[in-house]
């Protein structure tokens, strides 16, 4: 995709299960086409709407495969060619669930927060190479995302009311959410930049929640997250 007043490329994959041998064919296309790679955008994801107890093992894995390890497999299959340009950048898409627990989506904050300590760690290794690695923190917004939640398989009615008011928090924030352009565009400015950093956090939850998290103690952060959710 051209963009105007810049000569740069995007190329896009519709491989979401990273299965190994589809990943090394998609970089071989790309190769062959411009016989390097500058950028790497980790943009998969996956959701559930589900208490932890209420999620199965399988569907655990299933987020993680998709948010976290699918993740490893694609920059793994990556690093070889940045490291002999030596340069490249990593774009991996967090979320502010990675900085803050989520109730409702346990294993999603779960496999975001991995990402995130897996990235910053990663940084660190990469610096001799000057391949720098960045991570995208968005809050809430304007997409489909919720229409691909996964749904409990064991329901405990004992979760019921806490369930349904979790879930109806959530779908309406990303009813009443920003543009996603915004995010778009912010990876852009990252991609573009010479001198990136390790994180970026947009939009409006992604500002202020880790910052009152940092401030505030446990017990108050739990209290004032009930009471946001109107939890007994």
């Amino acid at each position: 995709m051209k963009v105007r007043g810049f000569s740069l490329r995007f190329e896009s994959s519709g491989t979401k299960a990273f299965a190994p041998a589809i990943v090394q064919s998609c970089i071989n296309q790309l190769l062959t086409r411009t016989n390097r790679i500058d950028v790497l955008v980790n943009n998969a994801g996956q959701i559930h709407a589900s208490m932890i107890e209420e999620t199965s093992l399988e569907q655990a894995k299933e987020i993680f495969e998709t948010n976290f390890w699918g993740i490893v497999r694609l920059t793994n299959a990556v690093l070889p060619i940045m490291r002999q340009q030596r340069s490249g950048h990593i774009i991996n898409m967090s979320s502010v669930a990675g900085l803050i627990g989520a109730p409702g989506e346990g294993f999603y904050s779960a496999s975001k927060f991995a990402l995130e300590g897996y990235s910053e760690a990663l940084s660190v290794e990469l610096d001799p190479f000057n391949i720098q690695v960045s991570l995208v923190e968005p809050g809430y917004f304007k997409t489909n995302f919720n229409l691909t939640m996964l749904q409990p398989t064991k329901i405990s009615s004992d979760y019921d009311n806490v369930r349904d008011v979790i879930i109806s928090s959530v779908q309406g924030a990303i009813a009443q959410g920003d543009n996603p352009d915004k995010v778009a565009q912010a990876v852009f400015r990252i991609a573009s930049s010479s001198s990136p950093r390790l994180r970026y956090r947009v939009g409006y939850e992604a500002q202020w929640l880790p910052r009152l998290r940092a401030i505030l103690l446990d017990k108050l952060f739990r209290f004032g997250a009930r009471k946001r959710l109107n939890l007994p």
